[in-house]
């Protein structure tokens, strides 16, 4: 079973009303405020680590700014949460950090431009950044002996991008991938014309990176006309 020492002795000695942080072994972050041997804790949350839904972590409070004025963002504030159910989400993300001197620096997740990049590249396919009007996008030429960026109304291409519309909609690679979002993964033909390749849930890319090897090695047909 996954130990916690610093959640252990955090919960045992108390945090003396200041909040004090919990590095997770996949870079995530979370803090508690707990009384010395008690049984919950207030627990904040930094972005990118959501809560599990349960009965334990439905008491989130809505204050704005917590803890450090915003200096880390938003982030959720959750109260009256079970040291156990804490204990459980820090096993769920592989337990507690081996370095732990530098609790407020936590690691920032990747984003997907950065997953997406060093897994294509580990199949020898080159990808290049692309945006638009706040929407960011990579553009993977089927021509990869091609230098530069693909000619997208001249050969064919695949686009590669998280979607979410939980919100607003956005087109993106700026960010970590989150629960809902999908990876989309469109093929153009290099005359404007654009269909969809494969859509998969955000911890299914590896589904995206097969379907774009398996497009790079079927021929395609080149528009006849040059840009």
């Amino acid at each position: 079973m996954t130990s916690t020492p610093r959640l252990d002795s955090l919960a045992a000695g108390g945090t003396n009303k200041v909040p004090d942080g919990i590095r997770l072994a996949d870079g995530h972050m979370l803090t508690l405020n707990v009384a010395p041997g008690g049984a919950t804790a207030e627990v904040f949350l930094f972005p990118g680590l959501d809560a599990p839904g349960t009965e334990a972590w439905e008491n989130e409070d809505q204050w704005e700014v917590w803890l450090t004025g915003g200096e880390f963002g938003d982030g959720s504030l959750y109260l009256d949460v079970p040291i156990e159910a804490v204990r459980d989400l820090i096993v769920q993300h592989g337990g507690e950090h081996e370095n732990q001197e530098a609790p407020y620096a936590p690691e920032k997740p990747e984003t997907a431009e950065a997953i997406a990049s060093r897994a294509l590249t580990e199949r020898g396919i080159t990808a290049h950044r692309d945006d638009d009007a706040g929407n960011t996008w990579l553009v993977i030429g089927h021509n990869q002996t091609r230098k530069g960026f693909p000619r997208m109304l001249a050969e064919p291409y695949v686009v590669l991008y998280l979607y979410s519309n939980a919100d607003d909609e956005e087109i993106t690679v700026d960010r970590a991938p989150a629960t809902g979002d999908e990876w989309t993964v469109l093929a153009g033909d290099g005359t404007g014309a654009e269909r969809e390749l494969i859509t998969r849930p955000a911890d299914q890319f590896a589904d995206c990176v097969e379907a774009i090897v398996a497009w790079l090695a079927a021929p395609q047909v080149t528009p006849s006309r040059t840009e």
